[in-house]
Formats: structure tokens, sequence, C-alpha cells
């Protein structure tokens, strides 16, 4: 009970990026070398200039720089997905969240109820508030083991989950600041900004208040 339980991506998730994204890094450079030198004779084809870089040179030389090119950024994305990977570490005293080098402490007194939804994990206090709510790519097993294992309340499903209203413009129950922040984040799911409907729903938990999103629709409650 004592010692802390970390729960890490799938083995196969962690190091198989670091061979796929390359691996379709360097495929991507050679299939661009290959068809370059006829795009770029296309008077018609956007980004000439990209076009007529790619097949200058001449091979092999041309082709091997083409590949390693890709190669790199192939690792690039590989790094960029370890970045956002999510790992935690359950204890008894607190729940750490840790995505790259960031590491989200939170206090295990204040966690009342845990759950995952839609591939989030999600953290509650006694109030309803979200503590945390995280992308998640663990397993949900090896999850719920871990909580209950250092006397975390696990819930199957949201506990709150009937208490969510849609909602619609101006809607009267709400104040105009939260209004005016729930029609920009509408705004934002609609452009697929992923990033800043997070922020906004940062915001709008600092006003109280708990979002759900289905199907590009917001269904909101208050925090008792």
């Amino acid at each position: 009970m004592g010692t802390a339980t970390t729960i890490h991506p799938p083995a196969l998730v962690r190091r198989g990026s670091w061979i796929y994204c390359p691996l379709l890094g360097a495929v991507a450079g050679f299939l661009l070398r290959v068809v370059a030198a006829w795009v770029a004779g296309l008077q018609w084809a956007p980004f000439q200039g990209v076009f007529e870089l790619a097949a200058s040179g001449a091979d092999p030389w041309g082709m091997l720089v083409a590949i390693a090119l890709g190669l790199i950024i192939g690792l690039g994305f590989a790094g960029l997905f370890a970045q956002e990977r999510l790992t935690v570490t359950v204890g008894p005293e607190q729940v750490v969240l840790a995505t790259g080098r960031n590491a989200h402490e939170i206090a295990g007194a204040e966690v009342d109820a845990v759950f995952t939804e839609r591939g989030h994990l999600v953290l509650l206090d006694d109030t309803g508030a979200e503590l945390a709510r995280r992308k998640s790519g663990l397993d949900r097993l090896a999850l719920r083991a871990a909580f209950r294992e250092h006397g975390y309340a696990w819930r199957d499903c949201d506990p709150y989950a009937g208490r969510y209203v849609l909602w619609t413009e101006d809607t009267d129950e709400l104040s105009l600041r939260v209004n005016a922040l729930m029609t920009e984040r509408d705004r934002a799911l609609r452009r697929r900004d992923h990033k800043e409907a997070a922020l906004l729903r940062t915001q709008l938990a600092e006003q109280g208040v708990v979002l759900r999103d289905g199907h590009r629709k917001q269904y909101w409650r208050r925090v008792d």
C-alpha cells in the first residue's frame, strides 16, 4: 500500500514510434524524390519550389539526402509523440500525471473520484470539479487496479453524468461571461482547434462550469 504504482504507455507504443516514424519519414523522402522531377515539370502544380529543390542533385546522393531528411523529420515526430504520452504514478499520498518533462502533482486527499471517459483520465474533487482531465492511451484495467490498490474511489463512469445539460447560445442559467466563453469554445470545436478548446475549458472550470463534449456539442454542469 505504501509503494507507488506507475502505469506507462505500452512498450509497443513507446518503442514503436521511434521505429515507425523514422521509417515512414524515410519512405516519404524516397517517394518525394521519385515524383519530384515529374511534378516540378507541371506548370500548374503548387509548391513548385519545394519539388524543384527535392529534384535537385544527382543520384545516388540526391536520393540519399532525401531519404536522410525524411528519416530526421520522422525522428522529430517521434519526439513530439513521446512528449505527449501520459505516464501516471499512483501513491497513497499523491497522484502524478506526467507528460514529457511536465508533471502535475495532485494530493491524494483531494481526489474524490477517478474514471476514464472517451480516452481521457479524469480526476474529480468532492465538489465535482475536475482536478485533471488528460488524454490517455493507458490500459484502463491497469489504471483501475492501481487507483483501487491505493484506496481511491474508481468509478466505471462519470458519477455526475446525469447532471449535464446541452448548451445553447445565451443559456439563461449561465452568466454573460460564461456564455461568451462557451460561444468561443463552440467556434474552436467547429474549427477543430483542440488547443484553444482545452484552454477555454480551463477558463470555464475557473467559473465553476464542467463540460462534456459530444458530436461537436457542449454539455455543461455546475460545480456543487
